[in-house]
């Protein structure tokens, strides 16, 4: 029996099937942001999008690339419920080995603080401050999420997996 699909149906479902498909894959440029410990309900995104530069995408000296990073979260507690001296809510960037943080800005529920990063593997921590102004973080983490490179990190080489004897 012949089939009665023609050439142009078969091409349709050539097309429209892997963009179906494509639309249930993580959004690569779109970090979900968890709360910690008493805050674990809370939630919130950190969208990156590639800095633009005269010549296209922009690096660093060294290769890096460069994204913005946008980062929202539409509701939080009052800053005092993580500690009393705790005044406001401050964004920081953070490579995977915490050799590197860089604050981003402070954050105010409902509005985004916007930064830019350029780290193959970063974290990003919300903290709750006495102050904004700080060079480092001092208070406790309230949220945090993680680059999507992080997705390709080897553990074979990990301690739980050759005896928990370090290497």
């Amino acid at each position: 029996m012949r089939s009665t699909v023609s050439p142009i149906g078969r091409f349709r479902w050539l097309l429209f099937v892997p963009l179906v498909l494509a639309g249930h894959r993580p959004d690569l440029y779109l970090i979900p942001l968890k709360g910690t410990g008493p805050s674990s309900r809370l939630v919130g995104t950190a969208k990156l999008t590639p800095a633009r530069s005269p010549f296209g995408v922009a690096t660093t000296r060294d290769g890096q690339f460069v994204f913005e990073v946008e980062v929202d979260v539409p509701a939080l507690p009052p800053p005092t419920s993580f500690g009393a001296s705790a005044t406001t809510f401050v964004v920081w960037i953070a490579s995977a080995q915490l050799d590197r943080i860089e604050k981003v800005g402070a954050l105010v529920p409902g509005a985004s603080t916007r930064g830019r990063v350029a780290m193959p593997k970063f974290m990003v921590v919300i903290t709750a401050e006495p102050d904004a102004r700080g060079a480092r973080w001092t208070g406790p983490i309230v949220m945090r999420g993680n680059s999507p490179s992080s997705y390709l990190t080897n553990f074979s080489g990990h301690t739980m997996f050759n005896g928990g004897v370090p290497q």
